[in-house]
């Protein structure tokens, strides 16, 4: 026993009175201090970007130098989002991550993209505890993943606690072959189910609880918890480190549901920053985030030599020139701010346009949240393809009705003026927006998924289809059937929150996403992306805004 057990037993025994088992005293504890530093390095949403862990180690190695102690700690989404992810379905990434060596690792919703088996099978082979307190196997109402890992520094001891965002439960891979979900990401019972592990991680002797949060601080609609949310919901959290939104929050201070004041941040995305968190001997907490793009930092030469064998193993596979492109295609503005998750993108028109021109179809749609990189002026390698859309999707057909065409928009668009992965870049209709209307998109409140868009006024207006014989856009005819080409993640898996249900899926699987690219670039545009796709085309216009 802790000599702060006893001492804690001996208080009890002593003192024991009935308003003693309440749980404002339990809250009101205060914790042991720490006898040295305690430095938590962490990093989020790294999406296959393997340069950044030899830097990160190297920070590490620098900090184990002072003294103090030292953690790394990650929230999640490394298993997917680049050419070494792809190829070995995160396979390749859990090596570089055992290799490095982490405390403790939140469960992102990208581990999710290749399927529920393989994030199964990589998370498993992680040697770090992978944490998800709120996916549930509904079945059995067992949870596959811990809540919470306690780690001791001294006699300080610290909770880990792991929360994935709810957007999460959209696949059919978690469900039976009936359409029955087996696990939830428990949206409805989000906050009970967190302060259950909360509490239960101090009543285990946790003298600090830290958040490693999947959840994103931005979702203003509602529909799903935040890491804001989620701090004000509940009690008895320190520090919530925040992942999914990408965005860089250095130190800010949220206050709980009693008031207190709780320390959230978040390191962006891609290695921009290493955040670093530290506990200080007299109990504050505070936190700051390292660029990695400074050259301050000298990467560590071991994890770099480890980092370049596996690049080169995977790389070697797709480093030839299969084009050039005249202009930038881009998923972001000029001022590096993400756009192509909540507005029209020459890059968006550039892939739905091949998945359009390859099966012949009426329409294409491809998620925002699908398409991951720029593809910049200059010779364009197999490998950049790659980087564009790093997930392995399939490309698939179905038949669509207008009046569902007309929902499966009004969805696409239920998060503005927040991006959404689920918005959708087009190819053959154009459409206008107004996200100044409420949004009409309801969601099942036990599958999680879209449900239905309720009456009243739409955000969508004056949709037009591309007629094939005239090259003339025509008024959408709602119960006329449009052959639409897309991701197999979206119409058989029912991805993207089930934004495609309804919608008959066609049994003819056209190839992959890259490959359907290369061709359309090679065969369709004669190995040069030209003026054309120079800017947006126009088929997505915002009304009001």
């Amino acid at each position: 026993m802790k000599m702060k057990d006893f001492f804690k037993l001996f208080f009890l025994v002593s003192f024991l009175l009935p308003v003693a088992c309440s749980d404002e005293k339990t809250e009101n504890n205060t914790p042991d201090l720490p006898s040295k530093p305690i430095v938590i390095l962490y990093e989020n949403d790294v999406h296959c970007s393997v340069d950044g862990y030899p830097i990160l180690v190297s920070l590490r190695n620098e900090c184990l130098t002072g003294n103090g102690y030292v953690s790394t700690v990650s929230c999640g989404d490394f298993a997917s989002g680049g050419i070494v992810g792809a190829i070995s379905k995160g396979e390749q990434i859990v090596k570089i991550m055992n290799y490095v060596g982490y405390d403790a690792i939140a469960l992102g919703n990208h581990e999710l993209d290749y399927g529920i088996t393989q994030m199964f099978n990589i998370t498993d082979s992680l040697n770090a505890p992978v944490l998800c307190a709120n996916l549930k196997n509904i079945q059995t109402d067992e949870y596959p993943y811990p809540a919470y890992h306690i780690v001791s520094y001294g006699d300080v001891d610290i909770a880990y606690i792991g929360f994935t965002t709810t957007t999460s439960g959209t696949v059919t891979s978690l469900s039976d072959e009936q359409g029955n979900p087996l696990y939830s990401f428990m949206r409805e019972d989000f906050y009970d189910n967190a302060q259950h592990y909360i509490d239960e991680a101090r009543g285990n002797g946790a003298d600090y609880i830290i958040a490693l949060s999947h959840l994103g601080d931005s979702q203003t609609d509602g529909m799903h918890p935040s890491s804001t949310s989620l701090i004000a919901n509940t009690t008895g959290l320190d520090a919530v480190i925040d992942g999914h939104d990408h965005h860089t929050i250095e130190e800010q201070f949220i206050n709980d549901k009693n008031g207190k004041p709780v320390l959230l941040t978040s390191s962006g995305s891609n290695f921009q920053y290493v955040g670093k968190l530290t506990i200080d001997t007299d109990g504050g907490i505070r936190s700051t985030l390292v660029s990695t793009d400074n050259g301050g930092i000298v990467p560590d030469n071991n994890t770099v030599q480890f980092v370049n064998k596996i690049k080169d193993e995977v790389e070697s596979l797709g480093n030839f020139v299969i084009g050039h492109s005249e202009v930038d295609l881009m998923i972001y503005d000029e001022n590096g701010k993400r756009i192509v998750r909540k507005q029209e993108t020459n890059i968006g028109d550039f892939c739905a346009d091949a998945f359009r021109a390859f099966t012949d179809a009426d329409i294409a749609l491809v998620n925002g949240g699908g398409i991951r990189a720029n593809m910049n002026q200059g010779e364009i390698l197999f490998n950049d393809l790659y980087n564009v859309m790093p997930f392995g999707d399939m490309i698939a057909t179905g038949s669509v009705t207008g009046e569902q065409l007309l929902d499966v928009l009004e969805y696409a668009v239920s998060y503005l003026p927040a991006e959404a992965g689920v918005f959708m870049q087009v190819s053959g209709l154009r459409f206008k927006i107004n996200p100044d209307i409420p949004s009409p998109a309801a969601m099942d409140s036990v599958s999680q998924m879209f449900s239905h868009i309720e009456d009243g006024e739409r955000r969508v207006s004056d949709v037009e289809i591309l007629d094939k014989q005239s090259g003339e856009y025509r008024d959408i005819e709602l119960s006329r059937e449009y052959t639409m080409a897309t991701l197999d993640y979206l119409i058989l898996e029912l991805g993207g929150s089930g934004i495609f249900k309804g919608v008959e899926p066609h049994s003819t699987y056209y190839g992959a996403d890259i490959e359907i690219l290369r061709s359309y670039l090679e065969n369709n545009l004669g190995g040069t992306i030209g003026s054309e796709y120079s800017k947006p085309q126009d088929r997505i216009i915002f009304v009001n805004r």
